[in-house]
C-alpha cells in the first residue's frame, strides 16, 4: 500500500537494538533423594544363610556426554541479544522524501481524488501492491485508476502521490504534533556517533522534508476547518496504518 507514513520507516532505523535476553534465576540446589540415586531406601539386611544380592548395575552414561550441560541450541535458534548494526543499513532502506509547496487547489484536488479512488477501488485489494504505481503497472483496473487521477488534473500517479503526501505531512503536524517528533529524531541522529556521516545526512534530509512549511500547514488547516473535507482528510490516517 502507499506508504504515506514514511516517518515510521525512518524511525525504525533509529532503534538502538533489541532487548537483551533475561537470564532466569538458577533453581535452588536440593540434596538428592535416595530414589534419585537408584537405591532402595532403608535396605533390610539379608536373612541368615542368604547370600546378599548385588545391586543392579545401572547403564553408564554415553561416552563424552556431560549430563550437567543444557542441550545445544537448534541451528535456526536466534539469540535475543542479536542486534543490527547501523553499518548494516543500506541507502536503499532510507526512502527519498519528495514534497511540494501546496496551493489550495492542488491540496483539495489531491484529497478529492483520494476519496474517489478509495471508494471506487475498495475491492481491488490495493494492500497487495507496493504502491499506487505498482497497481497501475500490473493490472487493467490500475489503468482505469490512472485515468481517474489524470481526470483530477494530475499528470500521473506519482505527481498526485507527492501532492497527497505533502498534505499528509501537514495534516500529521497539525493533528499529531509530528513536527516536534521529527525535530527530536533529528537531534538524536545528529548526536549518534555510530552512524556514518553520509547516512546521517540522508536520514536528516528525509526527516526535514517531512516537516511541513507554514504555507502547507495553513492550507491544510483551512481544509480541516471545512466540513466538506474533515472526513476526507481522515483517510490519510488510514493510509498510514
Amino acid at each position: 500500500m502507499v506508504r504515506f507514513a514514511t516517518v515510521l520507516m525512518l524511525a525504525g532505523l533509529l532503534a538502538g537494538g533489541s532487548a537483551l535476553a533475561q537470564t532466569p534465576a538458577k533453581d535452588q540446589t536440593q540434596l538428592p533423594q535416595s530414589e534419585d540415586l537408584g537405591v532402595e531406601p532403608n535396605p533390610q539386611p539379608p536373612a541368615a544363610g542368604e547370600q546378599p544380592q548385588p545391586p543392579e548395575a545401572q547403564p553408564p552414561a554415553e561416552s563424552g556426554e556431560d549430563l550437567t550441560e543444557p542441550p545445544p541450541p537448534e541451528p535456526d535458534d536466534q539469540s535475543d541479544t542479536e542486534e543490527t548494526s547501523p553499518d548494516d543499513l543500506s541507502f536503499g532502506e532510507i526512502p527519498d522524501v519528495t514534497v511540494i509547496e501546496l496551493t489550495d487547489d492542488i491540496a483539495r484536488r489531491s484529497i478529492d481524488a483520494l476519496a474517489l479512488v478509495r471508494d471506487k477501488y475498495k475491492d481491488a485489494n490495493l494492500e497487495n501492491y507496493e504502491s499506487w504505481q505498482d497497481f497501475v503497472d500490473k493490472t487493467d483496473e490500475g489503468k482505469k485508476f490512472e485515468a481517474d487521477i489524470k481526470a483530477a488534473g494530475f499528470a500521473n500517479v506519482d505527481e498526485w502521490n507527492i501532492a497527497v503526501t505533502s498534505v499528509s505531512f501537514a495534516y500529521s503536524a497539525i493533528t499529531d504534533n509530528l513536527a516536534d517528533d521529527l525535530a527530536a529524531q533529528i537531534a538524536e541522529i545528529e548526536k549518534d556517533t555510530s552512524l556514518a556521516q553520509d547516512m546521517k545526512d540522508r536520514m536528516i534530509k528525509g526527516l526535514k522534508a517531512m516537516i511541513p512549511s507554514e504555507n502547507n500547514k495553513k492550507i491544510v488547516q483551512a481544509m480541516i476547518d471545512d466540513p466538506d473535507y474533515t472526513e476526507k482528510l481522515r483517510l490519510l490516517a488510514e493510509e498510514g496504518e
